[in-house]
């Protein structure tokens, strides 16, 4: 069995005929009524569509304000996929 997050893909994308290529940026635990919930923060490499992921085949947009909160950007520079290359 695998994790639902690989089943995500970026539906702007899908639309365009490009493949997804998504990059797990951050993964919190988040205490809600239900108990613990996992977060994904997910990016395109293809056109940077930024969203989230907390249940299996749900996918919301993140805007700029919790992308900051949520992801730090300072310490990946150097760890892009686009540098692994």
């Amino acid at each position: 069995m695998f994790d639902s997050l690989f089943t995500l893909y970026c539906e702007a994308c899908e639309v365009a005929s490009r493949p997804s290529r998504l990059w797990v940026r951050a993964e919190l635990e988040v205490a809600s009524s239900r108990g613990i919930e996992t977060h994904h923060y997910l990016e395109c490499m293809n056109c940077g569509y930024r969203f989230k992921s907390c249940m299996e085949d749900h996918m919301e947009a993140v805007g700029d304000d919790e992308w900051r909160r949520c992801v730090d950007d300072s310490s990946t520079s150097a760890e892009s996929p686009s540098t692994l290359r």
